[in-house]
């Protein structure tokens, strides 16, 4: 897929009209199953060189990852990887070439952390509690690597936490226009962070919201360096360590638009990141001012989200 999303996004810079600006998003499939991998990148992790970190997966996450109990091909898994790094890097190259780098914001993230249930799930949250479907940060906290030459210095990094929300502004903030102003925007223009380490001034604290959620969580919300948790409820299983459930006599749609959130915990990221202790009763004043603003923007959230026809619990 790499290979092929790459070749197509060369071949479409390349008929279009040099004298416009440009936009395009690269959706690469890797390393997301089926995981796929070519013959040379496989090869280049014999079993030997990969061994620790395959023995390191046991307590990546924590107790609440539960994975395969025969994993298979980790060579498969690792080549995948670098597959998708050699394309991304020939898509670097053609900008050098073409002349676009030093005028091109590139911008790489994923959405959401390791897989951890199929039998090729070899990627590690680390320290961090969770993986993929999680609200913990195992879930949550990916890689961003953005490049900007002559503005972003190379190799620099910023601690600021960034979410997905925020592209809009940001994109708006470089191509000088002003976000739109007819709808409500969640995110900040975050060069202030990328150009000149600056801390961001968020009026909305970031948002995650995954009803079908595993891990006990289906909603976070980040303030600066704490963070909140909470359930849908009423649900079949709260807390239960796999996907959420809703009750038997709901639709998903019920699900999503009449449950309320409870089971509140709420960690410091700074000083926890891995989201060990619950500091709920610890810092009362904090975590109560923190769950008024979670359950209103989270309603926010939840009326302005259109409604689908799915989910329904018998046929019709």
């Amino acid at each position: 897929m790499s290979e092929l999303v790459v070749n197509e996004a060369m071949t479409w810079l390349d008929e279009r009209d040099p004298d416009q600006p440009f936009f395009t998003c690269l959706w690469f499939s890797e390393p997301h199953t089926p995981v796929l991998a070519a013959e040379e990148f496989r090869n280049l992790y014999p079993n030997d060189r990969i061994a620790s970190h395959v023995e390191q997966l046991a307590t990546s996450g924590g107790p609440q990852v539960k994975r395969r109990p025969k994993l298979q091909s980790p060579d498969l898994y690792f080549g995948c990887i670098s597959m998708l790094d050699h394309h991304i890097g020939r898509f670097m190259d053609y900008l050098d070439e073409k002349g676009l780098a030093d005028s091109t914001l590139v911008v790489f993230t994923s959405d959401n952390g390791p897989e951890h249930r199929t039998t090729t799930a070899f990627g590690s949250s680390g320290h961090l509690r969770g993986a993929k479907g999680h609200m913990h940060d195992g879930g949550i906290h990916v890689p961003g690597i953005i490049r900007w030459p002559g503005k972003i210095e190379a190799g620099s990094v910023s601690e600021e936490p960034v979410n997905g929300t925020d592209w809009l502004p940001t994109l708006c903030a470089v191509a000088k226009v002003e976000p739109p102003t007819a709808r409500l925007l969640d995110g900040v223009n975050v060069l202030p962070a990328l150009l000149n380490d600056e801390p961001l001034i968020r009026a909305r604290p970031m948002m995650w919201w995954l009803w079908h959620a595993r891990g006990g969580y289906e909603v976070a919300m980040r303030d600066g360096d704490y963070k909140l948790l909470a359930t849908m409820l009423p649900q079949a299983d709260p807390g239960a360590i796999a996907d959420a459930r809703q009750p038997k006599d709901w639709t998903i749609m019920q699900f999503i638009k009449q449950a309320e959130l409870g089971r509140f915990e709420m960690f410091n990221l700074t000083e926890d990141p891995s989201e060990v202790t619950n500091l709920a009763t610890v810092q009362p004043e904090r975590f109560e001012r923190l769950r008024k603003r979670m359950i209103n923007l989270h309603a926010e959230i939840r009326a302005e989200g259109p409604e689908y026809e799915l989910g329904k619990t018998k046929k019709e």
